[in-house]
């Protein structure tokens, strides 16, 4: 019961913390406008990332667990990149300004003592340091791609919050597993805080995370990560996590290669993104999202599996397993290309989502 009690209390803070930043929102005037690009014909307020941040932090130092540099990465780092979100939901900054806050974000995990120095052969579990300005340029990019991984999911009600929240449960199984129980509490508070969340924040949405929620979600996920299992002499731990990620790194994936291929800035936000086609078959707004709750929930049962039996047997479950979600959803035309120049015309009317993304 202790072990649960991060979880526990950051679910009871974030359903009691979101209703009132949503009041405080709506005080502020930070609320999302609707307009020509979006589905909420009314205004939604933002800062509910906010209440998940202090839900997670509170929960900890409540719990009493408040040891260890991911600890200290996730205060220091998530602090600052909490700031960045507020300032680009408000003011909308340019790309580049908040590519730079997400490398100060870095620089802060990397101060606070998180750092990759080394990294393992799930195979044979021999161990290769990395010199130290590799580790700390490697560990500022992990930092970042998560950031960016969460931030461009949230793209539907209740998206990024669902899927973060099965990662983090994910992310505790596997450091349990493979001996890294001091990273557990983290990734518990972080799926409490979600969970919390979530109620406020499925269709239809009554307030959203922003890109303040997402980008410290990413942060926190970054750190868990790299701390608990990036670093575990059982590499294959981290297996699972990312197969539950697996989804928005896909997505993460495929936007940049379509957006390259269509001549176009890897920045620019467009409208074909794996759930926005989801749409297009028909699909609900909640279907979408239950549909990517499920197979991110399958794809991490199937890492943890993967984890729990020899590497020889483990390894090649998951690489079966992937490869046949890819071919469906490629026959769906979830990944197809076809079409994409059309898409891209001026004048083209998409499915627009809850969001830009």
């Amino acid at each position: 019961m202790e072990r649960a009690l991060p979880f526990v209390a950051a679910f009871a803070l974030s359903l009691v913390l979101t209703p009132v930043m949503r009041y405080v929102a709506r005080r502020t005037g930070a609320v999302a406008q609707p307009n020509s690009r979006s589905v909420h014909r009314y205004p939604i307020p933002y800062l509910g990332g906010i209440a998940i941040f202090t839900a997670s932090v509170v929960a900890l130092v409540a719990s009493g667990f408040r040891d260890g540099s991911s600890w200290r990465a996730l205060l220091l780092g998530g602090l600052f990149i909490l700031v960045v979100g507020l300032v680009d939901d408000l003011f909308t900054l340019k790309p580049w300004q908040k590519l730079v806050g997400q490398v100060i974000s870095g620089a802060f995990v990397v101060a606070a003592g998180v750092r990759v120095s080394f990294i393992s052969n799930p195979f044979s579990g021999d161990i290769h340091l990395l010199p130290g300005w590799i580790a700390v340029a490697f560990t500022i990019l992990w930092v970042i791609a998560f950031e960016n991984l969460i931030n461009l999911s949230d793209g539907l009600d209740g998206l990024a919050a669902g899927v973060v929240g099965i990662a983090s449960v994910v992310m505790a199984l596997s450091a349990i597993r493979s001996g890294n129980p001091e990273v557990v509490p983290q990734a518990l508070a972080i799926a409490g805080a979600v969970v919390g969340f979530l109620p406020y924040n499925f269709h239809p949405a009554r307030i959203f995370m922003g890109d303040t929620g997402a980008m410290y979600l990413g942060l926190a996920l970054a750190c868990i990560s790299a701390e608990g299992l990036v670093k575990s002499a059982a590499a294959i731990a981290l297996l699972a996590p990312i197969l539950a990620l697996l989804v928005p790194i896909s997505d993460a994936a495929f936007a940049v290669v379509r957006r390259r291929l269509a001549g176009q800035p890897v920045s620019r936000a467009d409208h074909d993104h794996i759930h926005h086609r989801l749409l297009e078959m028909g699909l609900s707004h909640r279907q979408v999202v239950l549909l990517i709750y499920v197979v991110s929930g399958l794809l991490g049962g199937l890492g943890l599996f993967s984890s729990l039996v020899p590497v020889q047997m483990g390894v090649p479950v998951a690489i079966i397993g992937v490869s046949a979600l890819y071919l469906i959803s490629w026959r769906f035309g979830l990944f197809n290309l076809k079409g994409l120049y059309d898409k891209q015309k001026p004048g083209h009317k998409g499915r627009p989502s809850s969001r830009e993304a």
